[in-house]
């Protein structure tokens, strides 16, 4: 397995025409420069392509090349990247436009990298963050996104059928392990991210156990091919208002509901969700169905979704190196919300 650039200064136009290659043959880089690097779990490198010789279907002069440049993080993420590498082999090819168009991705076990080269969304796309309004429209065409790739996928089957994919995130359960050990709840549930913790919420014991018990009920369901972490940050919207879903870094199987649910409260305000989440989860039903999925009944759909709140609501025990701590404030003020609406734990628990 030929070695990927794990430093910016690897990034070169030898091995930028190798890896552009593999799917635009005769694609040949005379220089390249970076134009940006964004930091964060994974880094974002944009790059500014100079070609000798283009071919019909060479890649454009601006491209985003994905994965770990940082050592530390690398170390800490960098199943994330390997991960999302696999997607996008994989998995993003037989989805269409619905992600961003890659033009290269690869992984490497032994350096605990992956990376991917794909579209600089920069100018033609805004990315989502919490505070934005969305209207139902546009939450209601991204649910059909979803129950897209998880009626594809249901059951394991089709795109589904990948090797790779894990039963849950195995990024995901490890972290809400550790945002939910004494000592860092300790640090955490005094601080205004909690604030909309009811008694029932701050009870940390019982919230363990249920969460040890909805993985238990999800590992047992009918799975599919799961985002596992669509939350407004890791969302697009397009020149039209159309919303597409990045960072597949917790790509795995899992339950419809953990996406749908994670999803919905978490990028329309309390009030917009309590008047619209039970149209909006009908018409995901129906789109789920039409993509090959079962035909839910609506009292089943509807509790597997009060069930799945316990996700985003690890966002209030979120550090800030992690996520800003105004964005885990606002995120976990709609988890718990719905949560309490809901009665998550209760939901759980019988």
């Amino acid at each position: 397995m030929a070695s990927l650039p794990t430093h910016l200064a690897e990034i070169t136009p030898d091995w930028l025409t190798d890896a552009l290659s593999q799917r635009s043959p005769g694609t040949k880089v005379r220089g390249v420069e970076i134009d940006e690097t964004i930091g964060g779990t994974a880094s974002k490198v944009f790059l500014r392509v100079d070609y000798e010789h283009r071919s019909e279907n060479s890649p454009p002069e601006m491209l985003c090349l994905k994965g770990g440049f940082d050592d530390k993080m690398r170390e800490m993420a960098g199943l994330g990247y390997r991960v999302e590498s696999l997607f996008y082999r994989d998995i993003a090819p037989d989805l269409g436009q619905v992600v961003p168009r890659c033009w290269y991705a690869a992984e490497h076990e032994a350096e605990n990298q992956g990376l991917l080269l794909i579209d600089d969304l920069r100018s033609s796309a805004r990315f989502g963050q919490p505070e934005d309004q969305y209207d139902v429209d546009q939450v209601a065409a991204a649910l059909e996104i979803m129950a897209g790739w998880h009626g594809r996928s249901w059951n394991r089957s089709g795109i589904g059928s990948a090797k790779w994919l894990s039963v849950g995130s195995p990024l995901f359960r490890p972290v809400a392990e550790w945002f939910t050990s004494s000592d860092h709840w300790q640090n955490f549930i005094t601080l205004e991210q909690t604030r909309s913790f009811d008694d029932s919420l701050r009870d940390r014991e019982r919230l363990v156990t249920a969460l040890h018990k909805l993985w238990a009920l999800d590992d047992a369901d009918a799975l599919s091919v799961s985002h596992g972490d669509p939350h407004p940050r890791n969302t697009y919207a397009l020149e039209d208002g159309a919303l597409r879903f990045l960072d597949w870094q917790t790509t795995c199987l899992a339950p419809w509901a953990d996406d749908v649910a994670y999803f919905l409260v978490g990028i329309l305000d309390a009030e917009e969700r309590r008047k619209h989440e039970s149209d909006l989860l009908r018409h995901y039903m129906s789109a789920l169905a039409a993509a090959g999925g079962p035909a839910l009944e609506f009292d089943d759909a509807f509790l597997a979704y009060r069930r799945h709140h316990l996700h985003g609501l690890m966002f209030a025990l979120c550090p800030p190196e992690m996520q800003p701590a105004e964005v885990c404030t606002l995120m976990g003020d709609r988890y718990a919300t719905a949560a309490i609406e809901h009665d998550t734990l209760r939901a759980i628990e019988e």
